[in-house]
């Protein structure tokens, strides 16, 4: 029998608590004990904001994606791969996980075009070469990926993490596909979690505007994910104790899974 790969994308309040964020590092670290194939790809955004804000540049959104100029740029590539990728790289270690913190341009392992010119320097994936992914697996290793791509003119881009994550997952051919926030799932109109959700729903939901700002990103890269080959996709809160280790070791009905 295979040994199970998942790929996580790890942000949102999960990662801004102490107390979540070293529950979320030991139950990744008991995974991989269970020989669980761990790949996290991390957010960033309060961080980024939070540095644009220090530095006096205007942080804009437009349907859930950050607009990034080559200021802005700078900026993201500077927290995502020096800042974050190192910390949270450096939080797993520290509760037994062998993390290797990489990003996006290393192997060039995410290849990214820029999706539209108002967005500015804001990359869709086009390619994932996952060798030097698959290598750390091989040998025991926990990769931690910062969502920044290289472009077709080897300039780095700026990659919502959860669409990074959903390529990445899609080109492993991963078990799971888990996307961890901080809220529990996608919502109704009633504010009620919904447990499953198909394509034509999703279709519905956000025609009628239930579904969209930041959740549109992630209800498209579990389709993402699960187009080009992976198994099951799951958006799951992150501020749930032991959620992830729950869902993926018992099968716990937790979050909104995504079908194809």
């Amino acid at each position: 029998m295979s040994t199970p790969t998942a790929v996580i994308k790890y942000g949102g309040h999960a990662m801004d608590d102490p107390a979540l964020c070293a529950a979320f590092a030991a139950g990744l670290a008991r995974l991989a004990a269970r020989n669980m194939r761990l790949v996290v790809v991390h957010g960033g955004g309060p961080q980024i904001s939070a540095m644009l804000k220090t530095l006096h540049i205007e942080s804009r959104f437009e349907q859930g994606l950050r607009v990034t100029d080559q200021a802005t740029m700078d900026v993201v590539e500077m927290v995502l791969c020096g800042q974050v990728n190192k910390a949270v790289a450096t939080l797993f270690q520290q509760h037994g996980a062998r993390a290797v913190g990489i990003s996006g341009k290393d192997a060039a392992l995410l290849r990214a075009r820029p999706i539209n010119p108002a967005l500015g320097l804001v990359g869709e994936v086009h390619a994932v070469n996952p060798g030097v992914v698959q290598t750390l697996l091989d040998g025991g290793y926990l990769p931690v990926v910062a969502p920044v791509a290289m472009g077709d003119d080897g300039k780095s881009l700026n990659v919502n993490a959860d669409t990074a994550a959903g390529a990445m997952a899609g080109a492993l051919r991963a078990d799971y596909f888990v996307l961890i926030s901080d809220v529990p799932g996608v919502l109704d109109a009633d504010k009620q979690l919904i447990p499953a959700l198909t394509r034509a729903r999703i279709d519905d939901l956000t025609a009628e505007g239930v579904i969209h700002s930041g959740m549109l990103p992630k209800v498209g890269a579990c389709l993402h994910a699960l187009d080009a080959g992976c198994r099951k996709a799951l958006i799951l809160d992150g501020r749930a104790e032991s959620s992830l280790e729950r869902y993926l070791l018992e099968g716990a009905p937790l979050g909104t899974v995504v079908e194809a």
